[in-house]
């Protein structure tokens, strides 16, 4: 579960700053564990120009936000707001294509438990882009 990748998203996560301008954000907490992620972007001209997140969480859920800002970045809204749902269809067992970058959460998908976590994230920048 814990594979390389995510261990050095959670060690030295990107992007974990406050946008200067952001167009909306989305947040969401775990009531059980106290994780907390909040999703800041940034869009202009149909397209996610910018994205940051904030919070604590676990290292799960702090190196799916990374992952998450790696990849939506250029992305636009809709197709940001397509691969939230993939990734959650990956979770739950589909063999969802999914782009390289966001291969090491695929460790996720045999421990429902920790679902959660990596989807967090995820679900914050629905909210933002929803």
């Amino acid at each position: 579960m814990y594979q390389e990748t995510l261990l050095a998203h959670h060690r030295a996560p990107h992007n974990r700053r406050a946008l200067t301008a952001p167009t909306s954000q989305g947040a969401r907490k775990n009531p059980l564990c106290g994780d907390e992620i909040r999703v800041e972007v940034e869009v202009r001209a149909g397209r996610v120009v910018d994205v940051a997140f904030g919070g604590r969480g676990c290292s799960i859920a702090t190196a799916s936000a990374s992952m998450l800002t790696d990849v939506v970045r250029g992305l636009s809204p809709a197709n940001a707001v397509a691969l939230c749902a993939q990734v959650e269809e990956m979770l739950h067992g589909s063999v969802a294509e999914l782009p390289p970058a966001l291969n090491a959460l695929r460790g996720v998908a045999p421990f429902p438990a920790r679902h959660g976590c990596a989807t967090m994230p995820w679900a914050a920048l629905r909210d933002a882009l929803g």
